[in-house]
């Protein structure tokens, strides 16, 4: 029996060891803002670099931390890269925060 316990408490620290990797990465204002200007259509670095006040190779950075978390896709389309929002990820995150606490 104290196995199973140690194993949900393993479990339940991973979760929170996640949760609070995924907050740290989405509270800086910039990677928020790059969220919230992607949620419904899909830029490259120049165009979101636009909406932002901030150098692009700044932008680039966010993009890159938002994309290696997996909150971003991205697809080559000649020279750009154009950037969407993972819906998939974002929505089990999401569920894994909300089931948390």
């Amino acid at each position: 029996m104290p196995q199973k316990s140690c194993c949900r408490l393993v479990n339940k620290t991973e979760k929170l060891r996640v949760i609070t990797i995924f907050l740290n990465v989405i509270s800086e204002t910039n990677r928020l803002n790059i969220l919230r200007i992607l949620r419904t259509q899909k830029l490259s670095v120049a165009e979101i670099w636009q909406f932002l006040d901030l150098p692009q190779n700044l932008v680039s950075h966010h993009l890159k931390v938002l994309k290696a978390f997996g909150l971003l896709n991205s697809e080559r389309k000649g020279k750009q890269i154009i950037y969407s929002l993972n819906k998939d990820v974002i929505k089990r995150y999401k569920a894994l925060l909300i089931k948390f606490i």
